[in-house]
């Protein structure tokens, strides 16, 4: 069981590596190129498509600013993901993730709940390779109020006791997150056994001071997206990041380069090649 759900965390961060990466020959990579040939929006936007030409990568449907359905698609193969937001008024209340593979290596329900309107936990209900699995999420944030960790508890095979322990860990400069611990253990008793421990560390750093597309869209549906993949975590932050490092417990780093073109109102508008096309929606 433990194989299985190690196997489906990687399929999802190997998706995140192929659709979020613009990888460039700079280092650091030059930010601050604002040409740009597309049409500006002068006033209020959302972030529509992230397209390479041929695809649209990233492709996010919303109505009235309200953000309902996701796609994301790989940029080499057919793998995709889709997720349904669905909402109580105007809040978030339940997202489905769920990838176009058979059998699915990821099919997620979660259910949010809030805190004096912040998210504060949520759950998750996986049906996976034939197992059924939950998992209780716990948000906790800084005396700023800033996004400081994200717990989770898993229990697998329909059992009733926890299996597995989660913790994202993040660390900020001003409103960006630099750094992401990304620490996983078994559990027994109840309890995290910290002599399984495993860390992988991510550094997110060389932040403009443009405006990040992700910033239009809720921070809610990308804080529970982040535990799927994440590496991708800098969707959270203000400014639009430079630079990403994983660091795994073993092997070498692995450093990932991103460069914007922006647009006159401090939109990217494309990557450095002018491969990668930021798509808005004006609201």
């Amino acid at each position: 069981m433990a194989k299985k759900y190690f196997l489906s965390s990687l399929a999802a961060l190997a998706l995140g590596f192929v659709v979020s990466c613009d990888n460039t020959t700079e280092d650091p990579p030059n930010q601050n190129n604002n040409t740009s040939s597309t049409a500006t929006i002068t006033g209020p936007r959302i972030l529509s498509k992230i397209n390479n030409g041929s695809k649209d990568l990233e492709e996010y449907v919303t109505s009235g600013g309200m953000l309902s359905q996701v796609y994301v698609r790989d940029a080499t193969s057919t793998n995709a993901t889709a997720s349904t937001v669905t909402y109580t008024g105007s809040t978030i209340s339940q997202i489905k993730i769920q990838d176009n593979s058979n059998p699915h290596a990821t099919d997620n329900l979660y259910a949010l709940t809030y805190t004096s309107g912040k998210l504060s936990s949520f759950t998750m209900d996986q049906s996976i390779m034939g197992s059924v699995n939950h998992s209780d999420f716990t948000v906790y944030y800084d005396a700023g109020g800033s996004l400081y960790r994200i717990v989770e508890k898993k229990k697998v095979g329909g059992s009733s006791s926890y299996s597995f322990y989660n913790e994202m860990k993040f660390t900020y400069s001003a409103s960006n997150i630099v750094k992401l611990d990304y620490v996983r253990m078994m559990m027994s008793g109840g309890n995290p056994d910290t002599s399984t421990a495993s860390t992988t560390v991510y550094y997110f750093d060389n932040y403009d001071a443009k405006v990040n597309p992700y910033t239009t869209l809720p921070k809610e549906y990308f804080m529970v997206a982040s535990t799927l993949t994440q590496m991708n975590a800098y969707m959270l932050s203000t400014n639009n990041v430079g630079k990403i490092t994983m660091q795994s417990p073993s092997g070498p780093s692995l450093t990932y380069l991103k460069g914007y073109v922006y647009d006159s109102q401090n939109y990217p508008a494309s990557d450095m090649n002018q491969t990668i096309k930021y798509l808005y929606k004006a609201l």
